[in-house]
């Protein structure tokens, strides 16, 4: 019995081996297909991935010639007039630093600050705001009606239209060469602070009598009063530096005339040789 059942096993082995192996034959030339056919698909697909890299790379290489021949195109209808205008920049340049020297350019802000200060004599300087506490938090909406309102000159009885016209005239001397003046330019710019704050804020700060004829009067230093304080403080600053720079300019024209003069002599004795 036991031998009968080991033989029938060995046949089942053997006929399930035979079977097993033109399958697993099969498995394989499938397998191999497969692989055959993946590699062709990929083969396909790096060919169309080169095709297409090759056409992006002519794009690219096409489009970077076009761009490099309108760049030259541009650089030579432009190169002309960039150049003219490099050359028109360079040459108002040394105009400018010839022309607009640092005393020049201070001379020209004092003349302003001296013409701003005489101007604002005429413009009012303080004013008496009437029901203040009514129109709090709608200023900007609606105003505060303003009374008694005086220009600048009528506090200190236009004094202060006197020092803008001294403070012309010491300019006026001072870019000539005498550049102490500008401390006087510089003087009379502390002259319109003190009169401004000495004179004219106790005077402007005051009511009058619009605080007796009327609720809630306010009085306040309006435009005039602060043009006035920024020109007077503007030449008290420019008059130092005006002196400043008039002085240093003299000095270097001194020495430029000292190094002229040996090379004027050798000049004439040269020519005075010649004549001999």
């Amino acid at each position: 019995m036991p031998s009968r059942h080991g033989s029938r096993r060995a046949q089942a082995r053997s006929r399930a081996a035979r079977t097993a192996r033109p399958r697993a034959a099969g498995l394989a030339r499938t397998a191999r297909l497969r692989l055959r056919e993946l590699g062709a698909a990929g083969g396909d697909l790096g060919r169309l991935f080169g095709r297409a890299g090759d056409e992006i790379g002519r794009t690219i290489l096409a489009v970077s010639e076009t761009l490099g021949r309108l760049e030259l195109e541009i650089a030579r209808v432009l190169r002309r007039p960039l150049l003219a205008l490099l050359r028109a920049t360079r040459a108002t340049v040394r105009t400018g630093e010839r022309v607009v020297t640092p005393p020049r350019a201070v001379a020209v802000v004092v003349l302003c600050a001296a013409v701003l200060l005489g101007v604002s004599q005429f413009v009012d300087y303080r004013g008496v705001g009437i029901g203040a506490d009514l129109y709090r938090g709608v200023e900007a909406v609606a105003p505060v009606p303003q009374t008694d309102r005086e220009p600048a000159g009528s506090a200190h009885a236009y004094v202060l239209l006197a020092v803008a016209a001294l403070a012309i005239g010491a300019l006026a001397l001072a870019v000539r060469g005498r550049w102490r003046l500008g401390r006087a330019v510089s003087l009379l710019g502390a002259v319109g602070i003190a009169v401004s704050l000495l004179i004219d804020v106790p005077k402007g700060l005051d009511e009058g009598t619009a605080a007796l004829g009327f609720e809630g009067a306010k009085a306040t230093l309006i435009e005039g009063f602060w043009v006035q304080l920024a020109a007077s403080a503007v030449l008290l600053v420019t008059g130092v530096l005006l002196g400043r720079y008039v002085r240093a300019e003299g000095r270097l024209a001194a020495q430029r005339s000292r190094r002229a003069r040996p090379a004027k002599r050798r000049r004439s004795a040269r020519a005075a040789e010649a004549g001999a």
